[in-house]
């Protein structure tokens, strides 16, 4: 096989030298010399005109079918999500840590109030409050006048390790004057009818600031107050609030509240009214319903009163609509206190201190709608043993006083309360209720013929609105309740008037710490008798100045 492949290229070379050598043959000499440029040219060609035509129409209707199988499509996608537009911020309110507003009005008025807010970093914070009331229409009606002083000191440490502590000092000096008798023959001077309650009140927190890594809250606060009056009666609380919360899965709640509560009262003679209570509960959050499940257990004087703790609410539309049913019940104490806050004018002395029963069944609707706020409810409560305040005459030519009773009554209530804004800058609030009372009849002396003292109908409603960009705000308030019960000198039953007190004011801020307020109270002139024997004060104005800073 080599040696056929070297015949081979020997052909080949020997017949590429012949083709050189032939091709050089017809050259004279190693000069070419070219006499024309190279201008190929395409002949002229003859256009052929072709017009197109277009096919004869087909007017001829077919009818055509179309056959699509079905396919089902199983599409997974996710759900819109909604994301807030950008909006325009709104210009950031000022910020203020304190005021002052100072006043004086007809009939003789005085009217001081102050507050301020402090802060040291994220450690401590505290407020300062101190109010001064003053009003004598004794030109009018001798005696007619009262005087209040308030001041609180509040603050809040925060300890490591989530811990906080709060404490509160406060200080009430009240001074009224019993000015219910016959004007017309009787006479008194201001220290016969004086009456002074000072209380000192204080108070403390411990708590945590955050929530635990087991999601448990606790508080403990204990609280105490010191009263003495005029006449050399005291009375001292104390209560220690023990409670803790544990959530579980962020949404249900159980709660846990144990509180002793102890009174005395000293007199001619010494009271205790010691109570101990116990309030467990559990709280379940869905998000159509709200189930409470729960007890109050109440111990005092070694005897045990039970009363269920127990509230479902539906959320029938949303927070706009919420239906809600509930039962409960308490023992409450009538203390000095209480009694002498709801009635100023009362005859404490030989009046003794009990526990109220309360057993209460309610149900209504609730909701709100951003703009609207509403709470309606009917209610029945069975009361043993409510405080009523029945009129104390000692003598004939006396002041008009009055002592506590107490008596079972079953109470039917209904009541509405709303806050609505119709318009920006208007809001509007109101309560109204209505009781409907029942005294029970035992067949005994301590048998009641009324709800001494207590109003069947009450009602509050206002209105403010804020304009000129915030610099002013007008308001309005009415104030009703229908008559009263009493019996007088000669042991008649008697019904005061009906009350009907309507209020203006408003206020505006000349620069931006410092402006001016005025409000007229009671237009109508209403001098009905909340007390018998004591009727309020007519129409009357106060103003003054208000700054912020």
């Amino acid at each position: 096989m080599l040696f056929n492949h070297k015949y081979l290229l020997a052909a080949l070379a020997f017949i590429s030298l012949s083709q050189t050598a032939f091709a050089q043959k017809d050259l004279e000499g190693d000069n070419v010399t070219v006499v024309k440029a190279f201008d190929a040219q395409l002949l002229e060609a003859n256009k052929i005109n072709v017009p197109p035509t277009l096919p004869a129409l087909d007017t001829n209707t077919q009818k055509q079918n179309y056959t699509v199988p079905p396919h089902p499509s199983n599409i997974k996608y996710d759900p819109p999500k909604l994301r807030p537009l950008g909006m325009k911020a709104a210009p950031k309110e000022d910020a203020y840590n304190g005021f002052v507003k100072l006043g004086g009005g007809v009939p003789n008025t005085i009217y001081g109030e102050g507050g301020y807010f402090f802060k040291s970093g994220e450690k401590f914070d505290g407020k300062v409050w101190l109010k001064h009331h003053q009003l004598s229409a004794d030109k009018a009606i001798e005696n007619q006048k009262f005087r209040t002083t308030e001041g609180l000191i509040s603050s809040n440490i925060f300890l490591p390790n989530n811990l906080a502590t709060q404490i509160n000092i406060g200080y009430t000096y009240d001074r009224v004057q019993f000015y219910g008798y016959d004007h017309d023959s009787l006479e008194f001077s201001p220290a016969r009818t004086r009456q002074d309650f000072k209380i000192l009140d204080l108070g403390g927190r411990l708590y945590n600031s955050q929530r635990t890594d087991m999601d448990l809250n606790f508080a403990v606060t204990p609280k105490f107050y010191l009263l003495n009056d005029f006449y050399s009666n005291k009375e001292t609380h104390f209560e220690l609030g023990l409670s803790a919360t544990k959530w579980f899965n962020e949404q249900h709640a159980l709660r846990v509240n144990i509180r002793p509560d102890m009174t005395r009262f000293d007199d001619t003679v010494s009271q205790k009214l010691n109570n101990i209570y116990l309030q467990p509960s559990f709280t379940m959050h869905f998000d159509m319903l709200q189930l409470k499940i729960g007890g109050i257990f109440v111990n005092n004087r070694d005897e045990f009163s039970i009363f269920p703790d127990a509230e479902i609410t539906l959320r029938v539309w949303g927070d706009g609509i919420q239906a809600f049913a509930g039962i409960t019940g308490d023992l409450r104490k009538n203390t000095y206190r209480s009694l002498s806050e709801y009635n100023p004018f009362i005859q404490i002395r030989g009046s003794e201190l009990r526990n109220t029963r309360w057993d209460n069944y309610y149900g209504g609707v609730k909701g709100s709608f951003g703009w609207l706020e509403y709470n309606g409810q009917v209610g029945y409560s069975k009361a043993s043993d409510l405080a009523l305040h029945q009129t104390l005459f000692t003598a004939p030519d006396s002041i008009t006083r009055f002592r506590v009773l107490y008596d079972t009554v079953k109470i039917f209530n209904v009541q509405g309360t709303i806050k609505f804004s119709p318009i920006k800058d208007l809001t509007i609030t109101g309560t109204l209720s209505q009781n409907v009372f029942d005294n029970e009849t035992t067949g005994t002396a301590a048998d009641e013929l009324a709800v001494w003292g207590l109003p069947e109908i009450e009602g509050d409603f206002g209105a403010v609105y804020t304009m000129l960009e915030n610099k002013a705000t007008l308001k309005a308030s009415l104030h009703m309740a229908d008559k009263i019960s009493f019996l007088n000198e000669e042991g008649q039953r008697v019904k005061s008037k009906a009350l009907l007190d309507l209020s203006i004011g408003g206020s505006y801020y000349f620069t931006k710490n410092v402006g001016a307020f005025l409000d007229i109270n009671n237009i109508l002139n209403n001098k009905r008798e909340r007390w018998y024997r004591y009727p309020t004060v007519g129409m009357n104005f106060l103003g003054g100045i208000v700054a912020r800073f």
